[in-house]
């Protein structure tokens, strides 16, 4: 069991983190292209980026530690109070001109390639099989995820190539991936022992409050899901322009 529980938080963790820093890197590029024709945008906007995101995951590390998320306040768990309020700072920040023009700049390519580190959603299943978590949600996410961190490398090359269908596969598969993240969430939110189950689930699903396993819904998927509706909004938009 013991190792089970090390494994559980070397994935979870170096996995999350890993997206951080691709994330990071992914945005930092874009912001040394803008920097050459607007001089307003400089590489402060890559330090303070990187400080909000070393920040969020800092905070979601420490409070999952600590055991924030797997108390229960009278309405509804901490874990989804703490999704709800990531996604009102999130949303603000999609409508931001700002992030707007910098995700219009960023590498379509690579926005989509990140995503590849999905393919790590065969450890939901791994888990199932550990008895950790329950089958319907291990299965529904672990294989949503391979399927959409498997094929990023390739939708993303079609996009660096041009590809007469490149654009229209995208934004099916930015679809796809942003189905595969709620399909998630609400099993997640549905199947939640407390305060109302709505959905049994054997095992509990009470494992996703408890650390490490709540870096997912509380860093990893938002960025996700962000990143997603991001590069969709600049897709629509390029297509429309033509």
């Amino acid at each position: 069991m013991a190792t089970i529980i090390q494994d559980f938080f070397n994935v979870t963790i170096l996995s999350s983190f890993a997206f951080l820093v691709m994330t990071f890197l992914l945005v930092h590029f874009s912001i040394k292209q803008i920097a050459i024709k607007n001089k307003k945008i400089s590489w402060k906007y890559s330090f303070v980026i990187l400080a909000g995101l070393l920040c969020w995951f800092g905070i979601v590390f420490f409070m999952g530690r600590t055991g924030v998320f797997s108390k229960n306040p009278l309405v509804a768990p901490y874990l989804a109070i703490g999704f709800i309020f990531l996604f009102g700072i999130l949303q603000k920040l999609y409508h931001n001109e700002t992030i707007r023009k910098l995700f219009e700049h960023t590498s379509q390519p690579w926005l989509i390639g990140i995503q590849l580190y999905r393919i790590v959603g065969f450890y939901f299943i791994y888990l199932y099989h550990q008895g950790v978590l329950p089958g319907l949600f291990a299965f529904s996410a672990g294989i949503g995820d391979m399927i959409v961190g498997f094929s990023a490398p390739f939708v993303a090359y079609t996009i660096y190539k041009q590809k007469p269908y490149a654009k229209k596969l995208a934004i099916f598969w930015n679809i796809i991936g942003i189905i595969d993240l709620v399909i998630a969430i609400g099993i997640g939110i549905i199947g939640f022992p407390r305060p109302i189950q709505f959905l049994p689930l054997q095992p509990s699903m009470e494992q996703i409050s408890l650390f490490p396993l709540m870096m997912i819904p509380l860093f990893a998927v938002p960025l996700a899901l962000f990143l997603h509706f991001c590069g969709l909004r600049v897709l629509r938009e390029n297509k429309e322009k033509k």
